[in-house]
C-alpha cells in the first residue's frame, strides 16, 4: 500500500503502524492547537495581558525609573550649590540690617537711601528665587526612547490550499539550464528578475540581470536562446558596458530598461528597443533592488548606506523614504 501523504509503500501491517503513528502526530497537533485556544481565550478576556501590551509597560516602568533617576541627580546637584548661595544671601542680608539700625539710630536719611535699600531687598529676593550663576537646562535630546505603534495592513487568512493538494517536485527551467557561461542559451549566476507580461511580441517576456556575464538578457516564454539587450560590450565602465549588474526593471513609459549597475556603483537607463548604451541617471550609489510606481518614481536601495530613496527622473538627490539612520536593527533602521 502507499500512503497518499509521503508516498511511501508499506506492507499492510506495517501500513497499520504508520496510520497509529500519523495518529499520534495529529494528537500533538491537537494539544497545541488547545492550548492555543486557552491562550486565545485568555487574551479575550483580559486585553492588557497581550505580550505587546507587556512589552508598553515594561517601557513606561523603565522611561518613569530613569525620568526619577536624572531628577534626583538633579537635585543633589542644586541642593549642594544652593546652600553656599544661600550663607552669602544671608551675609548680605544681614549687611543692608545693620544699615538701616545705624541709619535709624541717627534718624539722618533721606530717600535716596530709602529708594537704595529697596532695590537692595528687590535684588536679594530675585538671587534667592533665582540665582544669577544657576540655570537648568534641558536637553532637547530625548531622554528615553520613544515608543510607538506601527500598525500595518496585513492579510492573517491563510491561503486556500487544499489538504491533499500535492506541489509538483521539479520546477520547470524557462531560462538557462545549459550550464554557466556567456552563450545565449547560458547565464552567469542570474541575480535579478523583470517580468513582463504586457510585452508587444510574446506573452511573457523575462528580463534577467545576468550578473557574472555583465548583461542584462531578454528571454521570452518557451525560447532556448535569450537575446542580449544591455550590455553586449562586455564588463567595464564605459556607458555601453556594465559591471556585475544586480537588478533590472522596465519603465514602461519611458520604453527603457532600468539597470543596477552595482559594480559600477550607479544606476542605467538603456534604451528597450535596439539600445547600444545607456544613459547615467544616478551616480554613486551601491545600489541592489530597483522598483518603479505608477506616477514614475523610481525606488532604488543603496546596502552601502542602508537606506531606500526615492527619486523622479531628473532629480540630483532622491528622498529617503525607509532607513538612511545608519545600520542597526530599529524599526527606523537597515
Amino acid at each position: 500500500m502507499r500512503c497518499a501523504g509521503c508516498l511511501q509503500e508499506f506492507c499492510y501491517n506495517h501500513s497499520s503502524d504508520h496510520r497509529q503513528e500519523l495518529n499520534k502526530q495529529l494528537d500533538k497537533v491537537e494539544v497545541s492547537r488547545n492550548l492555543f485556544r486557552q491562550k486565545l481565550t485568555q487574551q479575550t478576556i483580559d486585553p492588557q495581558k497581550h505580550p505587546l501590551i507587556q512589552q508598553i509597560n515594561d517601557w513606561e516602568r523603565q522611561s518613569i525609573k530613569k525620568t526619577r533617576q536624572t531628577a534626583e541627580e538633579a537635585r543633589q546637584i542644586l541642593l549642594q550649590h544652593t546652600i553656599g548661595h544661600i550663607t552669602k544671601i544671608e551675609i548680605d542680608l544681614n549687611k543692608l540690617t545693620n544699615q538701616l539700625k545705624q541709619s535709624r539710630g541717627k534718624n539722618d536719611f533721606y530717600e535716596t537711601e530709602l529708594h537704595h535699600w529697596n532695590e537692595e531687598l528687590k535684588q536679594l529676593e530675585k538671587e534667592l528665587n533665582k540665582p544669577s550663576n544657576i540655570h537648568l537646562r534641558e536637553d532637547s535630546r530625548l531622554l528615553i526612547n520613544k515608543i510607538s505603534v506601527d500598525v500595518r495592513s496585513v492579510l492573517l487568512s491563510m491561503p486556500n490550499i487544499g489538504a491533499n493538494a500535492k506541489w509538483i517536485q521539479n520546477g520547470i527551467t524557462i531560462a538557462g539550464g545549459n550550464g554557466y557561461g556567456n552563450d545565449v542559451n547560458q547565464l552567469n549566476s542570474p541575480f535579478g528578475l523583470y517580468i513582463d507580461d504586457d510585452d508587444d511580441d510574446d506573452d511573457q517576456t523575462i528580463y534577467i540581470a545576468d550578473q557574472c556575464n555583465h548583461r542584462i538578457v531578454k528571454w521570452k516564454s518557451g525560447a532556448t536562446n535569450g537575446q542580449v539587450v544591455a550590455g553586449e560590450s562586455g564588463q567595464g565602465n564605459r556607458n555601453d558596458q556594465l559591471n556585475y549588474p544586480l537588478d533590472v526593471i522596465v519603465d514602461k513609459e519611458n520604453d527603457s530598461l532600468i539597470i543596477c549597475d552595482s559594480g559600477n556603483k550607479r544606476v542605467v537607463r538603456w534604451p528597450l528597443r535596439n539600445g547600444t548604451s545607456g544613459e547615467i541617471i544616478i551616480s554613486n550609489v551601491d545600489c541592489r533592488g530597483l522598483a518603479i510606481d505608477n506616477d514614475g518614481y523610481l525606488y532604488v536601495s543603496d546596502v552601502s548606506k542602508h537606506e531606500v530613496r526615492r527619486w523622479k527622473i531628473g532629480d540630483t538627490n532622491g528622498t529617503i523614504i525607509a532607513g538612511g539612520k545608519g545600520k542597526g536593527d530599529r524599526l527606523d533602521q537597515f
